[in-house]
């Protein structure tokens, strides 16, 4: 006679993989959520938008601070942008925060009279306006959402599997069971990723063409109201006089930005609107938003400080890279703080205190530190996966969500 039986409870126990699976699909959903790049020029093949993707996804992994950072000062730049033309009269139907993202992410070309279209940021088409060389964009709100692609169920998914990695990680911590380097670091980048997230969330998605604005003059007559006659002598575009050295990569010398133009990576004049817009921040509110971010990053890896590690030199490595990464965050992020309420947060990030970060032997101050930090987050990384050839046995005990639930 065949034995039967009712229900049967699985075992409380998971598997190596199921910790990697856990962690690697949320890290994958919360970062590509997270990533908002900027419209890509009409030149761009479908590998060179793969590879810049995959590039970012990358620094969002190695140094998830600096999507942060780079998606704040453009938050930053978009209210900014709203503010200027409330100045100028018009409403939040006419200009709203997702007019200036949409014109800042390369939304908006102009074409004068004479060459080829230029993108231009929401600054420029504030200086445009208030000139009278083009008229006010006639794009609507819901027309811009609707040339974006963004999904709001993926969105939702990045919360909800954060929400239950970290639910399942405080869960063991309660039941004192032993929480993995790799889910602790996980939980730290993908919060650092929504945060990212939160303030691209008014940004368009995957935008493949620009909106073309039609001018009927030319860009020398541009110039010459101006008073700037030199159409040979710019960086990006020649319209870089309304908003002058905005990005990274065109402030670190020209041996980078030779070596840019060299691969391709970006033309002069540009093409697109690049992604790394040197951040200048809003207000103290925002850079508070900022370091609370960065500090939190930093401290749930030091919440691992008494992980049972394989080896001593594994524990001792791990401390120090924590307690390195933690302190520089922190001795960096109080004094940019400082530096940004002294200039009435009228500077952008690599241009305070003078330039310093692009000055030698000055800039020694920022490299160093910002090397020790590189070596630290690298190691991190290393000590994550290596220590997953090895778990303590409670690793593989299941939380026991019945124990936590009251009842009589």
């Amino acid at each position: 006679m065949t034995t039967r039986r009712g229900w049967v409870s699985s075992p409380n126990e998971r598997g190596t993989m199921d910790i990697i699976w856990s962690c690697v699909s949320t890290l994958f959903i919360c970062l590509w959520s997270m990533l908002h790049l900027n419209v890509p020029s009409k030149k761009d093949s479908f590998w060179t938008i793969v590879w810049r993707k995959a590039r970012w996804l990358l620094l969002g992994i190695l140094a998830p601070e600096v999507p942060m950072l780079f998606a704040c000062g453009q938050w930053a730049s978009a209210k900014r942008s709203v503010n200027d033309m409330r100045k100028l009269g018009f409403s939040d139907a006419e200009w709203s925060l997702e007019h200036a993202w949409y014109a800042d992410s390369g939304g908006f070309e102009l074409q004068p009279l004479e060459g080829e279209p230029l993108p231009i940021t929401a600054r420029q088409v504030w200086y445009l306006l208030e000139n009278g060389f083009i008229s006010l964009p006639s794009i609507s709100k819901k027309e811009i959402w609707d040339k974006s692609n963004a999904d709001k169920v993926t969105k939702f998914l990045a919360y909800f599997q954060t929400a239950w990695l970290v639910t399942q990680t405080v869960g063991r911590a309660i039941q004192h069971l032993a929480i993995t380097p790799l889910e602790l670091a996980s939980i730290a980048l993908a919060l650092t990723s929504l945060t990212t997230l939160g303030f691209w969330m008014h940004k368009p998605l995957d935008v493949g063409t620009a909106t073309t604005l039609h001018t009927d003059r030319s860009i020398r007559d541009i110039l010459e109201h101006a008073g700037e006659i030199f159409l040979a002598d710019f960086t990006n575009t020649p319209l870089d006089f309304i908003e002058p050295r905005i990005y990274v990569s065109r402030k670190c010398g020209s041996a980078l930005l030779n070596w840019i133009l060299h691969r391709g990576l970006q033309t002069r004049p540009i093409e697109r609107i690049p992604d790394d817009r040197d951040p200048q921040l809003y207000n103290i509110y925002q850079r508070i938003t900022l370091g609370i971010a960065t500090a939190s990053f930093a401290s749930i890896h030091l919440a691992g400080w008494n992980f049972g590690f394989d080896t001593t030199w594994e524990m001792w490595l791990w401390r120090s890279n924590c307690l390195i990464m933690w302190g520089l965050l922190a001795t960096f992020g109080t004094t940019e703080v400082i530096i940004c309420c002294r200039d009435n947060f009228q500077s952008m990030g690599m241009d305070t205190l003078g330039g310093y970060k692009l000055r030698w032997p000055a800039c020694l101050w920022f490299v160093i530190p910002g090397g020790l930090y590189v070596m630290a987050r690298a190691c991190l990384i290393f000590e994550v996966l290596f220590s997953m050839r090895s778990l303590p046995q409670e690793a593989f005990v299941e939380v026991q969500w019945s124990a936590m639930l009251p009842h009589i």
